[in-house]
C-alpha cells in the first residue's frame, strides 16, 4: 500500500487534481482481473452450503414508517448504518434483500468490513452466514453493470477488510468493471481500491 500511496502523487493544476500513479493501478487491477478465476458463485457453492435458521422476524430491524415516502432502497441505508454487528448488518439484507440497489449493496459490504471482529468471532459468523453471504456475493455479481465508482471502491474494499475467501472471485469481476473507469475515481475512491488489491 505505502509502494501505492507513493506512486500516488498528488498535483494541483487549475482546480483540478490529477493523479500520477494511475497507471500503476491500472496495471494492478489488470493482474488482479486476469489471476483470479473468472467464475461467480454458483447455484452449486449455494447449494452446498450449510443452511441457518432463518432468524426472528421480530428480531430484524424494520424500515423507518417515517421514510414510507422514499423509495425503499433509500430507507435501507440508515438501518444498514445503524446496524452494530456483523450479524446485524446481514439481518437487515435477510429481511430487505429483495429490495437492495447497487448503493445498498456496496454499504453492505463496506460496513461489514468496518466491523470490529477477532479473528474467532470472524470465523465463526462466517460458518454460521456462509450462505447468506454467498447469496449478497451473487448479488453483487449482477449489480456490476449498474455500480458507480464510488459502489466499486466500497464494496472492495469492504471485501478486503472481511477476509471472506470466496469474495476473491467477485473482487476480479469489480476489478475488470473498473478498469475502464479508473480516470472518475476520485482520491479517496483510488487509495481505497489500492489497498483493496495490494
Amino acid at each position: 500500500l505505502a509502494g501505492t500511496l507513493a506512486g500516488m502523487r498528488l498535483l494541483a493544476l487549475g482546480g483540478r487534481v490529477r493523479l500520477c500513479g494511475l497507471a500503476s493501478l491500472r496495471a494492478r487491477l489488470s493482474v488482479t482481473a486476469s489471476c483470479l478465476p473468472r467464475v461467480s458463485v454458483s447455484a452449486r457453492a449455494l447449494s452446498s452450503a450449510p443452511l441457518t435458521p432463518a432468524p426472528e422476524a421480530h428480531s430484524l430491524p424494520a424500515i423507518n414508517p417515517l421514510l414510507v415516502d422514499q423509495p425503499a432502497s433509500r430507507q435501507i441505508n440508515p438501518l444498514l448504518i445503524e446496524a452494530s454487528s456483523l450479524s446485524g448488518i446481514l439481518k437487515v439484507y435477510k429481511l430487505h434483500g429483495s429490495s437492495f440497489d447497487e448503493v445498498n449493496v456496496a454499504t453492505t459490504w463496506n460496513r461489514l468490513g468496518k466491523m470490529q471482529a477477532t479473528g474467532r468471532e470472524r470465523a465463526d459468523f462466517f460458518r454460521q452466514e456462509e450462505r447468506t453471504l454467498l447469496q449478497l456475493l451473487q448479488h453483487t455479481e449482477r449489480a456490476i453493470p449498474r455500480l458507480k465508482v464510488r459502489n466499486i471502491a466500497n464494496a472492495c474494499y469492504g471485501m478486503a477488510r472481511l477476509r471472506f475467501e470466496p469474495a476473491s472471485a467477485t473482487m476480479g469481476l469489480l476489478g475488470a468493471a473498473a478498469l475502464p473507469r479508473i480516470g472518475s475515481f476520485n482520491v479517496q475512491e483510488l487509495v481505497n481500491t489500492a489497498w483493496a488489491f495490494a
